[in-house]
């Protein structure tokens, strides 16, 4: 693990192994605990202590002092938390231990059927560990569509939030450009820090050149987005085959960056060259001298981490499905070189006063009191961009309305007949131009592809710009003045039709949409990809800036073009190549799934 440039693992208890029926524990655990905590130590690595085994690998573990179904019942987090208060005990006075995370996916073992007494675990779990060692971090340790999960719910009771990330997608672009969004979300615009504490593949799922360009790919993506750490899952392939439960998990024996003989798989050659880059941009002052500038948000609905009586979204979609236009938003904006932060609705006025662009995406409706900020927001010289839909997957939001702010904020009507469940789009969708807009030209289209059936609005023009039609001449997109900003808005809900679709667009037509509302805000890349297959994070730093740019696609030769002069360009990280540089453009030879983090010097 050292000679990888590991810095810290996370090391699970097993209940069954440590403790009686009532919670009491083992002697002869703890001295072992310790001793390996000794060990890692000796070779200066950390260990967050993940205290609840619970679930793992598709097994879940026995708890001796509590039966399944009452984990989150008075008496049993009394149980628990008296073991969890012994084991801290035994082990805050060692050097070792970097943190506490309270289970390994505890939803998996039993979803809590109410925020609230999640919430009581979480609490009791971060009361009783600061009572006895307040000089270490907690987290939760759990999937990410749990309660224990949510950024604006958990923020009070952890020190950082630990998505665990294994994610699918027949669009490996999109796959790819996925991690990022989901650490944005997770972030909610810098309100915890984020820990990616659970990522990865098996090697008897894909190849291992293929699960070595994925853990590189993933890394630098953590980097680029700010992420305080990535915890690859897992350190070593297991022996056991028929040890449960690889007796009926077999992929789960191939998840390790080292083969169970104990050579190096290409993924852990990526972690130790990761881990050597990483140190020479610490010193040079990635996060602390050079810092990321983003003037732009997406904004997260309420009902996603509150619930609202029949507001019914997220428990009918569920979490995966509720959040995908969100994430969608930040992907379409990152591949257009706009660096961009998530930011939950309840808390948008954090981010009032220093973002020149919010991003609603494919809405269905935002609080009241949400629109009135957002007035005021755009007439103090703020852009807004909204797109609208009246339905996700099966579910139809025909009792809804999006706002009730349609001409005093967006400048229209709407021109739906009563009882109408809204205007129906399915295949192809086409969206035509017909004014120009910085980057689109009159007569220009917007192609899509809804594979499902989608509902959204009608809406006439009162006061406000039509942009653009729809292929039966219906307005879709529409341009407002309020004050010194612009509202813009869109009946066609991109994000949606973007995050159903098998293929996504990478054409860059899209990204031309998001980087003219964004020109017309003000906002124009700083370090512009010419392809948006490529994400490009710039971290400034006055008069040279650190540039990370992650190549989500397959091979290619990419031009950066930069705003400032450039004097100067080291590459100091990733495995892309610089082929050449001039004042203004920066050429990379780029493999798939590659990257390459550069040092820009720039003209004063």
């Amino acid at each position: 693990m050292k000679s990888l440039g590991v810095r810290v693992v996370r090391v699970f208890i097993k209940n069954e192994d440590f403790a009686d029926a009532e919670g009491s524990v083992y002697r002869e655990s703890i001295v072992k605990l310790r001793r390996l905590l000794d060990v890692l130590h000796e070779h200066g690595i950390s260990a967050f202590i993940t205290l609840l085994v619970g679930h793992m690998s598709g097994k879940n573990w026995r708890i001796p002092w509590l039966d399944f179904e009452e984990l989150y019942e008075p008496r049993a987090i009394e149980k628990t938390m008296r073991f969890i208060e012994a084991v801290v005990k035994e082990v805050r006075d060692h050097p070792a231990v970097a943190g506490y995370i309270l289970s390994n996916e505890l939803s998996l073992v039993k979803r809590a059927d109410r925020r609230d007494k999640a919430l009581g675990l979480l609490k009791a779990f971060a009361d009783t560990v600061r009572r006895v060692d307040r000089d270490r971090v907690i987290s939760s340790g759990d999937v990410p569509d749990s309660y224990l999960q949510e950024t604006p719910n958990i923020r009070d009771y952890v020190d950082y939030v630990g998505p665990h990330l294994y994610l699918y997608d027949v669009d490996l672009v999109r796959h790819g450009y996925m991690y990022g969004a989901f650490i944005e979300l997770f972030s909610n615009s810098g309100d915890l820090p984020v820990i990616l504490e659970e990522f990865g593949f098996s090697t008897h799922q894909y190849s291992e050149e293929s699960h070595a360009e994925f853990i590189n790919e993933v890394l630098y993506t953590t980097l680029a987005h700010g992420a305080s750490g990535a915890l690859v899952w897992c350190f070593s392939e297991f022996t056991g085959e028929t040890d449960p439960p690889y007796e009926w998990r077999p992929l789960e024996l191939g998840f390790g960056l080292v083969r169970k003989d104990g050579s190096l798989k290409p993924g852990a050659l990526v972690m130790k060259r990761f881990s050597e880059e990483l140190k020479r941009v610490e010193e040079l002052g990635l996060n602390t001298v050079f810092k990321r500038r983003p003037l732009i948000s997406v904004i997260t609905p309420f009902y996603v981490f509150r619930d609202y009586e029949f507001v019914w979204y997220k428990s009918a979609l569920g979490f995966w499905e509720v959040v995908k236009p969100t994430l969608l938003a930040s992907i379409l904006l990152s591949s257009s070189g706009l660096d961009n932060t998530i930011i939950y609705e309840l808390d948008v006025d954090k981010v009032l006063g220093g973002r020149r662009l919010l991003v609603a995406p494919s809405t269905i409706v935002m609080l009241t009191s949400t629109w009135r900020k957002l007035l005021g927001y755009v007439e103090r010289g703020g852009s807004l961009y909204v797109s609208l839909t009246r339905s996700i997957g099966n579910v139809k939001a025909g009792y809804e309305a999006a706002t009730h702010m349609w001409t005093e904020l967006m400048g229209v009507e709407s021109a739906l007949e009563a009882g109408s469940l809204g205007v129906k789009y399915q295949g192809e969708v086409v969206v035509e131009f017909t004014k120009s807009l910085a980057h689109i030209a009159p007569g220009e289209k917007l192609v899509l592809k809804a594979p499902d059936p989608i509902y959204t609005y009608k809406l006439r023009p009162v006061d406000s710009e039509v942009l653009a039609i729809d292929s039966d001449g219906r307005p879709v997109l529409f341009k407002a003045r309020r004050g010194e900003g612009c509202v813009y808005t869109s009946t066609i809900p991109i994000e949606l039709v973007e995050a159903s679709v098998e293929q996504g667009d990478w054409s860059g037509k899209l990204q031309a949409l998001y980087k003219s509302i964004a020109y017309e805000a003000g906002i124009a890349p700083d370090y512009e990809p010419s392809n948006p297959e490529v994400e490009v994070k710039p971290f400034y730093g006055g008069k040279s800036d650190i540039v990370i740019a992650i190549n989500h696609g397959g091979e290619k030769r990419v031009t950066v073009k930069a705003r400032r002069t450039i004097v100067d360009v080291n590459k100091i990280g990733g495995n892309a190549k610089v082929s050449s540089w001039t004042k203004s453009d920066i050429h990379l030879e780029m493999p798939r799934k590659s990257s390459i983090i550069l040092h820009v010097e720039l003209e004063l």
